[in-house]
């Protein structure tokens, strides 16, 4: 039987999906639901409507506040004035939007920092007082937590680590930049690097779909075959480690956190997600004896981590003029 109360709904809006949840006053959590995220922001906002009906109904509670983690540039109003992966969102005042939807309090952040703020307070990070968070999502977003507090930046726009140049004139970015750590570290970007491996010739024989009478591999079919211990896979994941390696060694080497977690849906892989990271992480820190052992772990809350954020910082936040 849930607890009595009220309870805060959480949202993580990506370049896929929109999740929610609920967090009730015990702070245990509801089953995830989610949707596409597809459409015109909108169909966004109708959507994010749906789910918190859907919940509410499910939960039989009174809805105390709102919180939302978007995937993009989120200043400190909620006004979300760029997303790379979803390109309806330009300087939309998503916050202002949404309340008129609701008699609640809502607020907006950015999900990775969302998704830091729960692994932080309930968490694989809980009791650290320096943490990076990456997420792995179809981009990648990053969450910082320095001296026992969020850092935000001067807009609220710190952690967009995905867009990191990793390689100089390197591939296209939806951001407009070429090169980003996005394009080839991302949960998304692991069936294009089977695809490169095929045409190089360093791997053979993956299973493809046809979309569209095109054959192609998606990064959830190269998933499935890893969790199968597919040969050929699991050297895609090898080079996915490098990748993700290569952006976590830069992000140790600036901030020297306790711990780096990383969440998104691709640690759903588990323990042979971390084994090629943390293999690649060791080469590229060389100089690490010079600072206590760094830790690098799998979120907690996986992909439900940018909702449970959302709505613990949607309770704890103060209104916004």
């Amino acid at each position: 039987m849930n607890p009595p109360g009220p309870i805060t709904l959480g949202f993580d809006i990506g370049g896929t999906n929109i999740r929610g949840l609920a967090l009730r006053t015990d702070q245990s959590i509801s089953e995830l639901i989610s949707e596409q995220c597809l459409g015109d922001h909108d169909d966004i906002i109708q959507a994010v409507v749906r789910l918190a009906k859907e919940i509410q109904q499910l939960e039989s509670r009174e809805i105390d506040c709102i919180g939302i983690g978007v995937a993009g540039f989120v200043d400190n109003f909620g006004v979300v004035h760029t997303s790379p992966n979803i390109s309806t969102f330009l300087n939309f005042p998503f916050q202002e939007k949404l309340q008129e939807s609701f008699n609640v309090k809502v607020h907006v952040e950015n999900d990775a920092t969302s998704a830091t703020w729960a692994e932080v307070q309930l968490g694989a990070a809980r009791g650290a007082a320096n943490v990076v968070m990456v997420s792995l999502g179809t981009g990648i977003g990053s969450g910082l937590y320095l001296d026992n507090k969020l850092f935000k930046g001067s807009s609220g726009y710190a952690g967009e680590v995905g867009h990191m140049t990793v390689v100089p004139d390197g591939l296209p970015c939806p951001c407009g930049r070429f090169g980003c750590w996005e394009r080839y570290a991302s949960g998304g970007s692991l069936g294009r690097l089977a695809e490169k491996l095929i045409q190089e010739g360093e791997i053979t024989n993956l299973p493809t779909i046809t979309k569209d009478g095109a054959s192609r591999i998606t990064s959830e079919h190269v998933a499935e075959l890893v969790k199968r211990g597919d040969t050929q896979a699991m050297k895609v994941l090898e080079k996915f480690g490098y990748w993700v390696a290569l952006g976590l060694a830069n992000l140790v080497n600036i901030f020297d956190p306790d711990t780096v977690v990383i969440g998104g849906g691709i640690t759903e892989l588990g323990q042979v997600l971390l084994t090629p990271i943390k293999s690649c992480f060791d080469n590229f820190t060389p100089e690490d004896s010079l600072r206590k052992s760094t830790q690098i772990s799998l979120a907690r809350f996986g992909n439900r981590a940018g909702a449970v954020g959302a709505a613990l910082l949607a309770k704890e936040a103060e209104p916004r003029s």
